[in-house]
């Protein structure tokens, strides 16, 4: 296989609670628009930054968002790339305006920089995880 054939793989930014926003956000979507995201996800997984300008949008240095359109509903997923082929999905919402909403972005950049101090692997403490969380303010 060719370099440029190869896959990315995708990881959600998990919480130390366990929770994981991305992850959340597509599940509260009904079924139908749930598995739109899903399937543009996959894409993404599949052509990562060879994927068309129109589906994905790079917001600031590290941040992209993946645009997915269902009838007259926009969702957005949030994501960065690390080295190694990897795509690390943040968070989503629901777009009700043409702008990004700031407090999204800031968000997503959290999430990015708490998955780049632990990526996803936090101390055993309970105390040291709910401080993480403290710290996150989300």
């Amino acid at each position: 296989m060719s370099p440029a054939a190869e896959e990315f793989r995708i990881e959600y930014v998990e919480l130390p609670n366990g929770r994981m926003p991305a992850r959340e956000f597509v599940d509260s979507l009904d079924d139908n628009a749930a598995a739109r995201v899903d399937a543009f996800i996959e894409r993404l997984r599949i052509y990562g930054n060879r994927m068309q300008g129109k589906f994905v949008k790079k917001l600031t240095n590290d941040i992209f968002e993946l645009r997915v359109k269902q009838f007259d509903r926009i969702f957005r997923v949030l994501f960065f790339y690390q080295p190694g082929m990897l795509i690390v999905i943040t968070s989503g919402f629901q777009k009700k305006t043409e702008q990004t909403p700031p407090a999204e972005l800031a968000r997503a950049e959290q999430l990015r920089k708490v998955w780049i101090k632990h990526r996803n692997r936090y101390p055993v403490s309970v105390k040291e995880r709910e401080a993480i969380l403290k710290e996150l303010a989300i």
